[in-house]
């Protein structure tokens, strides 16, 4: 049996982002050979990943690339089960090379971000999944989205200071600063759509028979006119459901005295295109 000395299972470590202890145990199992060792320490991850692919995952990673004209941007979400392995060098620089490619490439929906060539071979999808092997932790792409805009328009971003919630967002006029806070409007209010066109109708149709049924047990609502029954319920489902899910309707963050639609018509914007990014969104 070969002697494994400390540098090989630091070595091993680096390439592997495995504990020290199962690298040395692999080196031991395969006679000092490295790569051996690496695809032992794959399969066992694997094997890993595998019991743990319906586990959820509530953790991840969000990257932003934006052009230096500021008319493109593209944002990408890696996610995973913990913190500690979201923090790990080689799931940072997965998710770093992924914006990169993402942006160069112009991808812009899962297909094209899953089928990115990674080098070597892979593809972001492939790449991801040996990388689920060596650290044996559930690892999902979580999403993508690149805006371009043209004329006065911006594309900004946000990420959150936990790294896993952020947003990107389409302007038609106003500038950088303007446009990260809108993102951050979208962050702490997580709207759906952005207009109410875009609200399911059957959706629509749920909350108002809910709406109904309310006025209907209400004893305060006994005798009143249909009429003012009728203005009760639009005025409910416009503040609560609407205003709740539209983020043109949505109460601005810094002054909820206004609405989101109004704040950009004083600063001479129109949002165009948002989406936001969190674990479960």
């Amino acid at each position: 049996m070969a002697d494994i000395s400390a540098k090989q299972v630091m070595e091993l470590r680096q390439a592997t982002g495995m504990p020290m202890m199962q690298c040395k145990k692999a080196l031991i199992e395969a006679d000092g050979d490295f790569e051996q060792a690496v695809d032992s320490l794959r399969k066992q991850g694997l094997k890993t990943a595998e019991k743990r692919s319906g586990r959820a995952t509530g953790d991840g990673l969000l990257a932003v690339r934006l052009s230096e004209d500021g008319k493109t941007g593209t944002m990408v979400q890696v996610l995973c089960e913990t913190e500690p392995v979201k923090n790990t060098p080689k799931f940072v620089e997965y998710v770093d090379k992924l914006a990169d490619l993402a942006h160069e490439g112009g991808a812009s929906d899962m297909t094209g971000l899953l089928a990115l060539p990674f080098g070597d071979g892979e593809t972001a999808e492939s790449a991801l999944r040996n990388l689920v092997g060596l650290i044996g932790e559930n690892m999902q792409i979580g999403g993508v989205a690149r805006f371009t805009v043209d004329g006065d328009g911006v594309v900004g971003s946000y990420i959150h200071n936990d790294k896993k919630q952020g947003a990107l967002v389409a302007l038609a006029g106003g500038d950088a600063e303007g446009a990260k806070e809108v993102c951050q409007h979208i962050v702490f209010a997580k709207p759906s759509v952005l207009n109410r066109d875009q609200v399911p109708q059957a959706e629509i149709d749920k909350e108002l028979t809910f709406l109904r049924e309310e006025l209907a047990e209400d004893e305060a609502m006994k005798g009143k006119p249909e009429q003012a029954l009728e203005g009760i319920l639009q005025g409910r489902l416009n503040k609560n459901f609407f205003g709740s899910r539209v983020l043109n309707e949505q109460a601005w963050y810094r002054d909820n005295s206004q609405k989101v639609a109004k704040v950009m018509e004083d600063r001479g914007s129109t949002i165009q295109d948002f989406k936001l990014f969190a674990p479960g969104s």
